[in-house]
């Protein structure tokens, strides 16, 4: 697998932690972004996001990929729903609901590639 540039948009009101399978991690306080590094090495990534109001996680979700297949997940639920927009290597995808957005085709990240996600209060 290619390396990978992970980047993302905190455009909620709660603070953002990241952390990798790898062991990666990294934070963005509301409204900032951050971004994370993957190399070759690093195959099977998924990235779980947490969503904390005054230390307290509100929401979490998770965005995952692979040589064999990639995609989103919004998250478990409450009535702090945050809308999960992004692209990887080009191709869009929505998440504004519970559940897992399968991407196509299924080796979309096979050589790497780019991976942006902007989060909004839906």
């Amino acid at each position: 697998m290619g390396p990978v540039q992970f980047t993302i948009k905190n455009e909620t009101k709660y603070d953002l932690k990241v952390q990798a399978s790898n062991g990666a991690q990294a934070g963005a306080v509301a409204g900032s972004g951050t971004s994370l590094s993957f190399t070759p090495d690093d195959t099977n990534i998924t990235c779980a996001m947490r969503w904390y109001a005054d230390g307290v996680c509100v929401l979490q979700g998770s965005v995952a990929w692979s040589a064999g297949g990639s995609g989103s997940d919004n998250g478990w639920s409450t009535s702090n729903i945050i809308c999960m927009n992004g692209e990887m290597n080009g191709h869009s995808f929505s998440g504004c609901s519970e559940g897992w957005v399968e991407l196509q085709p299924y080796n979309l990240m096979a050589n790497g590639g780019e991976v942006g996600v902007p989060h909004k209060k839906a």
